[in-house]
């Protein structure tokens, strides 16, 4: 099978490799799209680590790494594996250990998949695993029945972020962001209110949802949130936390990864599935692996919200010379 593989930065080829059998208790998913995780992707080729800037990666990174958001389907399972069979249709949810979605075939434990309804397309699908941990974070507020809240940042998560809160009870949900470009996207899908910092004034809300991580924007977030605030992005910088919060009571937490059982995967598919939550406006360009350095282009440049490929057919230039001069 043929797999992308980051092998110094900035610098990446096109292998093959041979696909492992799946052990007793994995499936092996043929995958039918992927999707950058714009952060990773971006770190991972620009030579700093996701989570320490001063840090560089391994190289060469394992092949396939860092795709980690994919949907396929199963064509091949363990003998202890119960849950799913041959022919599924499947969303990756994590994957622990091993090589990267960047590839035609992955092996999966049967609990890191979710297995997807006929009426769900994969580019609904292929970010579930994002959509997975948003709701994590949201859920981690608690009852958000009525409560307005301010969410920060319009990236991918931040653009789930403000339709699932909303799905799940808030009465006021809106989104501030300093790029104009993704505040027009968003006000023209209809998929939530969205601000610049200037617009904001005095306006008030219970909570507040970080999915960008650096300090001044939750700072900002700290300035107009009464009650809870939740960092969802990785923190860059410091936060000062005054006496007039504390005075309030103003709560300042971190995000907090959890497993994620049954019944939040059923919450999941019934907000996509029946409560028409937006996953594929997400997917807004669709760029083949063979060209993955003008992948990362766009994602530096926020051209592109997420960026995705079909691994049957992306690895190779189907084009001939001949064809590409005409």
């Amino acid at each position: 099978m043929k797999a992308l593989h980051i092998t110094e930065q900035n610098r990446y080829e096109i292998i093959d490799i041979q696909l492992p059998e799946p052990e007793d208790d994995q499936v092996t998913v043929q995958i039918e799209i992927v999707s950058t995780c714009p952060r990773w992707d971006i770190h991972m080729m620009g030579g700093k680590d996701m989570f320490d800037a001063g840090r560089r990666p391994d190289y060469p990174l394992l092949p396939g790494f860092p795709g980690h958001e994919a949907a396929g389907t199963v064509v091949a399972a363990g003998n202890k594996v119960r849950t799913l069979k041959v022919g599924d249709r499947v969303a990756a949810l994590e994957h622990i250990g091993g090589n990267g979605a960047y590839a035609q075939y992955l092996n999966y434990r049967e609990q890191e998949l979710i297995k997807l309804p006929d009426g769900i397309e994969w580019k609904q699908a292929v970010s579930f695993e994002l959509l997975k941990c948003v709701l994590i974070g949201l859920l981690q507020f608690g009852n958000i029945t009525g409560k307005s809240m301010l969410v920060s940042g319009l990236g991918p998560a931040g653009m789930l972020a403000v339709q699932a809160a909303k799905l799940l009870g808030a009465s006021n949900v809106t989104a501030v962001e300093i790029n104009r470009d993704r505040i027009e996207l968003v006000n023209r899908l209809g998929i939530g209110t969205a601000k610049h910092p200037d617009e904001l004034g005095e306006e008030r809300f219970d909570l507040g949802y970080d999915c960008v991580g650096a300090s001044a924007s939750v700072q900002r977030l700290l300035e107009q949130v009464d009650s809870h605030l939740m960092i969802f992005g990785v923190l860059k910088g410091e936060v000062r936390y005054g006496q007039h919060l504390w005075l309030k009571g103003t709560i300042l937490e971190s995000y907090k990864y959890r497993r994620f059982g049954e019944e939040d995967k059923a919450l999941l598919i019934d907000l996509v599935l029946n409560k028409g939550l937006n996953t594929e406006c997400l997917q807004t360009h669709h760029v083949p692996f063979y060209r993955y350095d003008e992948t990362i282009e766009l994602l530096k440049k926020q051209e592109a919200i997420k960026v995705y490929a079909y691994p049957k057919t992306d690895f190779v230039d189907s084009l001939t010379e001949d064809e590409h001069a005409s």
